[in-house]
């Protein structure tokens, strides 16, 4: 079907628009110089498989996100260079990444104020906004405070909607990024919320 060949051609440019914007976020200006240990496909996080499905979780930090159908692990470094969990779906051209960093790499600030400087950050990779920053009413996840915002733009010549999520966690703020195509993001925003409540601490 032409919709379905059309997402697929889709798929590679928005995954390098989505990189290209989260590089600036994850690497280039936060500072993050972790890398991913040891060499495998997997080296930065497992699945983890029950009752409840796919579990897939962080080696680096103690974070874990449930795989809706559809969803699936990506090798490490697909998505970035510094993520504690990255995965996508790639039938419906979706994916995600959590990157978490300790709050004193990050100054002095709240929550509302660290959100808005990883959103700052993140638009800079944008060479046009194409919609202003929109707050949702996303106020905890998984009982913990977030603040959550979609933001649309042009990165790399491809139009982009992100899902960007700030979660504070005792000492570690996590940006948990979802993003689609533009021109997806009505199919797919209900989705992307949806694995956005997914994340979850495995230990306090």
């Amino acid at each position: 079907m032409a919709g379905v060949t059309g997402a697929g051609q889709r798929m590679r440019p928005v995954l390098v628009a989505g990189l290209v914007a989260l590089g600036l976020a994850g690497c280039n200006t936060l500072g993050l110089s972790r890398s991913p240990e040891g060499t495998g496909e997997m080296s930065n996080q497992y699945v983890d498989s029950g009752f409840r499905g796919d579990m897939l979780v962080s080696r680096m930090k103690p974070v874990q996100i449930r795989l809706p159908n559809g969803w699936s692990a990506a090798p490490t470094g697909t998505l970035h260079n510094n993520a504690d969990l990255e995965a996508y779906n790639l039938d419906e051209n979706m994916f995600l990444v959590v990157l978490g960093e300790n709050r004193e790499a990050v100054g002095s600030g709240n929550i509302e104020e660290q959100a808005n400087v990883y959103l700052q950050i993140l638009k800079g990779g944008f060479s046009q906004v194409l919609a202003n920053q929109a707050r949702t009413g996303v106020e905890r996840v998984s009982s913990f405070p977030a603040v959550q915002y979609e933001v649309r733009g042009n990165v790399s010549e491809q139009a982009v909607a992100y899902l960007h999520t700030t979660i504070e966690i005792g000492e570690e703020y996590y940006q948990v990024v979802v993003w689609t195509p533009d021109d997806l993001w009505t199919a797919n925003a209900d989705a992307m919320r949806a694995i956005v409540e997914e994340f979850r601490a495995t230990q306090l």
